[in-house]
């Protein structure tokens, strides 16, 4: 178990900062929800046997040992999300081909009849959805009962329990993601940019930048996020990322218009 102490070091270093940063963009969640969801991650598995004292002589030494234990700590955590939403959007698809009254495709029929008792736990919900795919709307609003309304009413309430957990937001499209890319480029010609404009793009835009300064090249990533100017030669080598992601979105971007 680690002590306060040692988890407030933990959730400091720039590698936790940079993969919760990148969870809270890629998932659209809140930075304070990615810290708490990456740190049970880490705690639960991929630190599950380090001890207090392992974690603290890696912090110290900046061991890649521990930076490799983030990052993946992040991938797995990523991946258990989407595999979720995933399944529940799943059941929504499911359940708004219902109404049809006799599905053309029997095989469709025979897996969603497979699958209701994992999707639905309650009997009698999980009953009514299997007349419904075996028989159809009419029929089933005789065998239970049901009048347009109370049926409308109970397909409304299956629905919404399908559609509770949605897909995760994806990242910006290429249009926001090059938008803000020659905003930065403009930043950078413009003699006029003070070091405050700089660190306050990078403040607004810090869950996209967080992305881009997750690269081995840049040696002080959270240096890069916290304090820009004074970063070094990483300052250098982040714009020439930047600079980079953006050549190649015009040119993508240039190519879907052929």
């Amino acid at each position: 178990m680690l002590s306060e102490k040692t988890i407030k070091e933990l959730i400091s270093t720039p590698a936790f900062l940079s993969h919760c940063n990148k969870l809270a963009y890629e998932l659209g969640i809140s930075r304070l929800d990615a810290s708490q969801e990456l740190l049970l991650e880490l705690l639960d598995h991929r630190l599950r046997k380090w001890s207090d004292k392992d974690v603290t002589m890696a912090i110290a030494k900046d061991l890649p040992s521990l930076r490799w234990k983030i990052k993946y700590a992040a991938k797995d955590y990523y991946r258990r999300v989407n595999k979720d939403a995933n399944r529940e959007l799943e059941k929504a698809q499911m359940v708004a081909h219902m109404t049809r009254a006799q599905p053309s495709n029997p095989d469709e029929v025979l897996e969603a009849l497979e699958r209701l008792p994992e999707l639905f736990k309650n009997a009698n919900t999980r009953n009514w959805c299997e007349s419904i795919l075996r028989v159809g709307q009419k029929e089933t609003m005789v065998r239970f009962h049901q009048t347009p309304r109370q049926f409308n009413s109970k397909l409304a309430k299956v629905c919404k329990y399908c559609h509770q957990h949605r897909q995760p937001k994806q990242p910006n499209s290429h249009t926001k993601e090059r938008e803000l890319l020659k905003q930065w480029d403009g930043l950078m010609v413009d003699p006029h940019t003070s070091d405050d404009d700089v660190q306050t793009f990078i403040n607004g835009h810090q869950d996209y930048i967080s992305q881009v300064v997750d690269n081995p090249l840049i040696k002080f990533q959270g240096k890069v996020l916290k304090d820009f100017v004074n970063s070094g030669k990483d300052k250098y080598t982040f714009n020439e990322l930047m600079h980079t992601k953006y050549i190649k979105l015009e040119q993508e971007l240039d190519r879907r218009k052929i």
